[in-house]
């Protein structure tokens, strides 16, 4: 199997949903453990970003933290993980201010029920080359109505919109090259969907890049099912000699 070794090494997978549309599903399991093609989906997740170099990876946790802690701990080999617990709900930003101490200058953040198969080195080089605070891998999709949809000129993104709307566009994958310097200094809770990314862009400080790598979004019971079939296909032919 191939390695390509970006200049960032560590990734934040953000894991502290109850992700409540899969309904008892997730009543005793957090979603990112749920199995997928007969292992965890995080697994898939850990899996991908190790394959990419990234030897430094930290869940942040919420919903059912003992799971994530307990499959912690059961893991050997492989990139160095640990787990970050979020006492109170801190949506998909307020974990990142107060793990500040433990991240490096450049890192990966990506949600913990997608598996997004971006161009990770070049996401990497992007961010330190634009000089922007962060850069973030879009896709470009038939119906952009669903997820709303993003803006890009160039290698700048400019505007973000409401869901809604027919036709196809370019929309967030939710792999983001984030620079320490956004996210230090925030007190509580904070989105990076609906302040973060949107703050920067007003500023002139996202950078973002298309990607047709494989994406996967488990968090409805039909995406979750496809999910069981889709992964592993793409697993196999990811790592084909």
């Amino acid at each position: 199997m191939s390695r390509v070794q970006p200049a960032i090494h560590q990734a934040v997978v953000l894991a502290g949903g109850m992700g409540s549309r899969l309904g008892a599903l997730t009543a005793e399991t957090p979603k990112p453990l749920l199995p997928v093609g007969g292992r965890p989906f995080a697994e898939w997740l850990v899996a991908n970003l190790e394959r990419r170099g990234i030897g430094d990876i930290i869940f942040t946790v919420g919903y059912r933290a003992d799971a994530f802690e307990s499959w912690v701990r059961g893991r050997t080999g492989g990139p160095a993980i640990s787990s970050f617990v979020e006492e109170t709900p801190l949506d998909t930003g307020g974990a990142l201010s107060l793990l500040a101490d433990r991240l490096d200058e450049h890192f990966f953040v990506l949600n913990g029920d997608t598996l997004f198969d971006a161009p990770f080195a070049e996401l990497a080089a992007l961010l330190s080359d634009s000089g922007a605070a962060a850069a973030m891998a879009l896709l470009d999709v038939p119906d952009a109505g669903r997820y709303g949809r993003v803006r890009l000129e160039g290698s700048r993104v400019t505007s973000f919109h409401e869901k809604g709307g027919d036709g196809a566009g370019l929309i967030n994958g939710g792999v983001y090259a984030l620079t320490r310097e956004a996210v230090i200094g925030r007190n509580g809770p904070f989105s990076l969907e609906r302040e973060l990314l949107p703050e920067l862009t007003a500023e002139g400080r996202l950078a973002g890049m298309v990607s047709r790598g494989f994406f996967i979004d488990i968090g409805v019971p039909e995406s979750f099912q496809d999910a069981q079939r889709s992964v592993p296909s793409w697993w196999a032919a990811a790592v084909k000699p």
